[in-house]
């Protein structure tokens, strides 16, 4: 078997470079270890409304959920509500925008290798993928691209991998009293540390989940149903309907490309350092890397023709990405009082004032631009010994 772009994984990252690879006229296989694209699927499933608008997705079908706010408990319990009255991310079926991304690839042209495992990569002049399955055999390739996620095997192969830094979660779905339109956050060392819960409405059931960055995540989330003060009386262990793991990668690696190989979507970190989420970026970087692989491929798909995709990433996301994880470092390191002390900040009509001008779900460094420079203003309201705690965690 042969082609001259050979993609590792059908997430929504793999099928849309392969769609937009498949439109330059290249010849593409997306190499999907499972059945059917999208299943199975462990995602809370938030994206942001003006993120798929930039990408030119309009809502489908995949839409469970209009979100138009956040509800913040902080370990105090004194919630704070945010929101601007209009339209900021939607609740997705995962599975069914998967299949109607890979439905576009398809459409384009890719051709799909279902139900076949890639098990080895032998890099060289020529790109080839050791197979197992229904496809199984080798499959040569001038470039391969690998989308296959955290544990990426394309990512080992070539040296790319990035150990560690990540975030472990775990989720239930389930019939809970979750409002509908807002997604609730928890934070709270005891319950998800050095990241946060969350509630949110799926359609007819609910998604209740936890990151974390050291403990169990599942007897982590399983404490939180149980024994959070708020969380536990929304939730009854017997309605339960499905529960999943899985991880977050470490946020964004520089090394994304080496001679004939190109990481993208989760394989390569592209996700948000505060938050986790990866469909946005991993979708534009997929963007930012067509036109990259179309052009390198018109001679050789060495490291330096593929390096313009490292670079258009960083013009992109480069100050979002510093930003992010230096906020996401301070935050790993925040007590509950300073928890408590800045979720109560978002109820001043000052801080709330630059939120709402500046909140981008897909940006959040524009939003953290904006209270840096607010900053010594607002910090004040909780006192100078936090103002200096928090700066030095945040710089430091």
């Amino acid at each position: 078997m042969k082609c001259e772009v050979a993609i590792v994984g059908g997430g929504p990252a793999g099928c849309f470079l392969g769609k937009l690879l498949a439109q330059e006229g290249l010849e593409v296989a997306i190499v999907e270890e499972h059945g059917e694209i999208g299943n199975p699927a462990c995602c809370t499933g938030i994206v942001g409304a003006s993120g798929m608008k930039k990408l030119g997705i309009r809502p489908g079908r995949w839409v469970l959920e209009r979100l138009k706010r956040a509800v913040i408990f902080p370990p105090s319990g004194e919630q704070v509500e945010i929101g601007r009255g209009k339209l900021e991310a939607f609740v997705v079926d995962r599975a069914e925008f998967d299949r109607s991304m890979g439905t576009e690839a398809a459409e384009a042209g890719v051709n799909f290798l279902l139900k076949t495992r890639c098990v080895g990569v032998k890099l060289g002049k020529e790109q080839t993928l050791l197979l197992e399955g229904a496809s199984g055999g080798e499959l040569k390739t001038r470039l391969v691209v690998g989308a296959d996620g955290p544990a990426s095997i394309v990512a080992r192969a070539a040296g790319l991998n990035k150990p560690g830094g990540g975030v472990r979660c775990a989720q239930v779905e389930c019939h809970a009293d979750v409002p509908h339109g807002a997604a609730e956050v928890y934070l709270g060392q005891k319950f998800a540390p050095g990241f946060f819960g969350w509630a949110v409405r799926a359609g007819e059931v609910s998604r209740i989940g936890l990151g974390a960055t050291e403990g169990n995540p599942v007897m982590l989330l399983r404490s939180f149903l149980r024994e959070h003060p708020i969380i536990s009386c929304k939730f009854s262990e017997s309605r339960i309907l499905s529960s999943c793991a899985a991880p977050i990668p470490a946020p964004f690696s520089s090394k994304v490309c080496s001679d004939g190989v190109l990481l993208v979507g989760d394989a390569a970190g592209q996700v948000k350092p505060l938050t986790g989420g990866g469909v946005y970026t991993g979708l534009s970087c997929a963007r930012i890397a067509a036109p990259v692989v179309a052009e390198a491929l018109r001679k050789e798909p060495s490291k330096k023709a593929l390096q313009p995709y490292e670079r258009g990433i960083k013009k992109k996301f480069g100050m979002e990405i510093e930003l992010g994880l230096r906020a996401r470092r301070a935050f790993c390191r925040l007590s509950d009082d300073d928890l408590n002390a800045l979720v109560e900040l978002l109820g001043d009509e000052d801080v709330r004032k630059i939120v709402s001008e500046n909140f981008d779900f897909d940006d959040h460094g524009k939003l953290l631009r904006a209270l840096l420079v607010k900053a010594p203003g607002i910090l004040r309201k909780v006192g100078a010994k936090r103002l200096l705690r928090v700066a030095r965690l945040f710089l430091g």
